[in-house]
């Protein structure tokens, strides 16, 4: 049979769509042969080869704002609410003064919670091709990378540079620092594509409308459907329990839809 890609988009907290609708696609039985991503989509992707939905529940049920950013939750709380008290006031004063520590410990809090949900032997022993995307800022050019290219070890870096958000640090691998491949390619399709996939489906977090800033390089011949937001879920980087839940909610629901509106037919080759 052809074998079916799926690409997952960057995009942070809104990355729970995409748990939702692998949901929805497990409960049909679908299966894929090979998943990229960028990204939170490459997190997503790591965690699913894993152990499915699963897997990436698992590590979603568990984040909420203070487990991305080195924060109080509290103060975050208080300051999303616009109920300013004193204490708030003072943490906030006191988060200005330190921003270079708080992005820091916020790199290192990512980095150890991301290494402590993915684990590269799974990874490596899987029969299902993986793949993400980072950006070399040392050499200023894009790294695109199935897992077979990278050195034993060295795997859950990659994943990590690949969800390393600009304004924080860069991750650093060997003497080269890396940072989020969504400023190259946040929609992978095209490294997908070039190992011989012609049957990708992208799970997006971003509506129709923001169309990613790469070029499609492939022919004809290759067959691209999508799972994508009804509405716009916001802003990337607020994470929150509650985001979390609602968002899960909206991927499973527009999957469920789409899946039965031809994308099961599809994916199954009955079309």
């Amino acid at each position: 049979m052809e074998k079916i890609g799926l690409v997952l988009e960057g995009g942070g907290v809104k990355g729970a769509y995409q748990v939702g609708a692998l949901r929805a696609i497990e409960e049909c039985g679908i299966h894929f042969d090979g998943v990229v991503g960028t990204s939170i989509g490459a997190v997503n992707g790591a965690l699913y080869l894993e152990g499915g939905y699963n897997k990436l529940y698992e590590m979603w049920e568990t984040i909420d704002t203070d487990t991305i950013f080195a924060i109080d939750k509290k103060y975050w709380q208080n300051i999303r609410k616009k109920s300013i008290d004193l204490d708030t006031l003072i943490y906030v004063g006191k988060c200005v003064l330190s921003v270079r520590d708080i992005l820091k410990k916020t790199h290192e809090q990512c980095s150890e919670f991301l290494s402590k949900h993915v684990n590269e032997e799974d990874l490596r022993k899987s029969p299902i091709d993986y793949g993400c995307v980072a950006y070399d800022l040392s050499d200023r050019k894009p790294v695109e990378v199935m897992k077979e290219d990278v050195e034993e070890g060295k795997l859950v870096d990659y994943i990590i540079a690949s969800a390393s958000y600009p304004a924080l640090p860069p991750q650093v691998i060997g003497d080269k620092k890396y940072i989020d491949g969504g400023v190259w390619d946040n929609m992978p399709v095209n490294l997908i594509a070039r190992h011989g996939y012609k049957k990708i489906l992208v799970i997006r977090t971003n509506v129709k409308e923001k169309q990613p800033q790469r070029k499609f390089e492939f022919g004809d011949d290759v067959d691209v459907r999508y799972i994508i937001p009804r509405e716009d879920l916001g802003k990337a980087m607020a994470f929150s329990h509650e985001r979390v839940v609602a968002f899960m909610a909206k991927g499973y629901g527009d999957a469920y839809v789409a899946l039965k509106n031809g994308l099961e037919d599809f994916l199954k080759g009955n079309n």
